[in-house]
Order: C-alpha cells, then sequence, then structure tokens
C-alpha cells in the first residue's frame, strides 16, 4: 500500500460505517447515503443502503389448476421477476479511473491485482448485490466480512432483530425491480489490493458511475465490506 493512502482510506471506511449507522438507526428507507459526493446520484447504491422488503422476490406457491376439464391441481412456483444485470468483468486497470489533481488513494492503494483475482472479486460483489435484490438474505450476508457482520449483529441487537438477515429484510425498502437491475449493475475495472484488504473499483448505474467497494479477504475468498459502493468523485 502507498502509505500517503493510509489517512484517506481509514476516512472512508469510517465514512461507509457512519452511512450504515445512519440508514440502520434512522428507521427511513431512504436515510442511507455514501461519501464521495452522490448527490441523490445513484438509485442504485444510495438506495441499497436502505435496501429491499422482506417479502420481495420470495416464492409463493399457486394451487391453480391447469385450463380445460382436467387440472393437475400441482402448486406451480410464481416467478421470481428478473432483477439481476448480467456481470462484466472489462477490466483495464486503476490508471483508467485516475483523477488529475484530485484524491486517487484508492487508485492508488496497494498492488494491481491480476484478471484471476479481479474476476473473483467482481463476482463476491455482484453476488452480493443480487442476493439482496432477490431477498436472499442468508445468502447476502454470507458475502459480508467477519467485520461488518460484527457491526450488523449489534445493530440488530439494539433494533431487536436477531441477525444479519433479519436485519437486511427489516432495512430493505420494495423498489421495482427495475431499479434493483441498477443496483446489480457491476462492470469491474481494477482490483487494489495489499495484504487482506482491497478495493474493487467498477462501473455502476447511472451513467457509468465509478464506485469502490472495501473488500477483506477471508480464508481465500472476498468479502463485501460494506453495504454499497462509495462514489469515487471525477
Amino acid at each position: 500500500m502507498s502509505r500517503g493512502g493510509i489517512r484517506p482510506l481509514a476516512a472512508l471506511l469510517g465514512t461507509l460505517l457512519a452511512a450504515l449507522l445512519l440508514a440502520a438507526c434512522g428507521g427511513s428507507s431512504n436515510s442511507g447515503s455514501t461519501s464521495g459526493g452522490e448527490a441523490g446520484g445513484q438509485s442504485t447504491a444510495d438506495r441499497g443502503e436502505s435496501s429491499q422488503a422482506g417479502d420481495a422476490g420470495e416464492s409463493e406457491s399457486e394451487g391453480k389448476e391447469a385450463g380445460g376439464g382436467k387440472g393437475s391441481g400441482k402448486a406451480e412456483a410464481k416467478k421470481k421477476p428478473d432483477v439481476a444485470t448480467p456481470l462484466e468483468v472489462s477490466g483495464g486497470g486503476s490508471r483508467q479511473f485516475a483523477v488529475k489533481g484530485g484524491d486517487n488513494s484508492i487508485q492508488e492503494f496497494g498492488d494491481e491485482g491480476d484478471e484471476s483475482e479481479l474476476q473473483e472479486a467482481a463476482e463476491a460483489v455482484h453476488g452480493f448485490f443480487v442476493a439482496r435484490a432477490e431477498g436472499r438474505w442468508a445468502d447476502a450476508c454470507s458475502h459480508l466480512s467477519a467485520d461488518l457482520l460484527d457491526q450488523l449483529g449489534h445493530l440488530a441487537e439494539k433494533s431487536e432483530r436477531p441477525n444479519c438477515a433479519s436485519f437486511l429484510a427489516s432495512f430493505t425498502t420494495q423498489l421495482p425491480p427495475s431499479t434493483w437491475r441498477e443496483i446489480t449493475t457491476v462492470d469491474a475495472g481494477s482490483l487494489r489490493h495489499e495484504d487482506e484488504q482491497a478495493f474493487l473499483i467498477y462501473y455502476g448505474a447511472p451513467e457509468k458511475t465509478v464506485y469502490a467497494m472495501p473488500l477483506a479477504e477471508e480464508d481465500g475468498e472476498w468479502k463485501v465490506g460494506a453495504l454499497s459502493g462509495d462514489a469515487l468523485s471525477g
């Protein structure tokens, strides 16, 4: 890691945690925000901190018989709305995201990951977004880092929600599939990492906004360190 980036990194992570605390404790479905100057900007990651209603995307059974005289009477699972945007990994490295005269502490953090590392990190972030969008709360929690799970655990206790899954379900706002498709938009361009810490830099909605998602390597897997990416100023 470039040592000059330590303080900006700490400030960023602190801001992300503050946004999480505000989203959880404020009790409002629109209270979540991220740093980086998103002026109401992304209807995706920013709204994602408030997240989706617990019943959204859940499978339902229908006991309707098939048309015509003899119905089968078989229960059919109600098809979930398509809320996932396919993952893209365009690569290209962090130089494409450098801001002339701006804060490039994340773009210069540690070393550039190789193609396989970038792919794995991108799948972890995208997998979390898709699981959350589809209301698969336990799966979404499985993508989170130990530190973030610990923070959510304390918040869950204060909000009388016993675990990560029920906490996410409770603090998630029902959104239309089109909005969740935006939230799951990830075109990964760079992975900057040092030791067990990393940042995935990616394009998301709207209009290829650039975001950075903190990650932690745990048991050889990348885990997500925030509920949404932080928009990098351009």
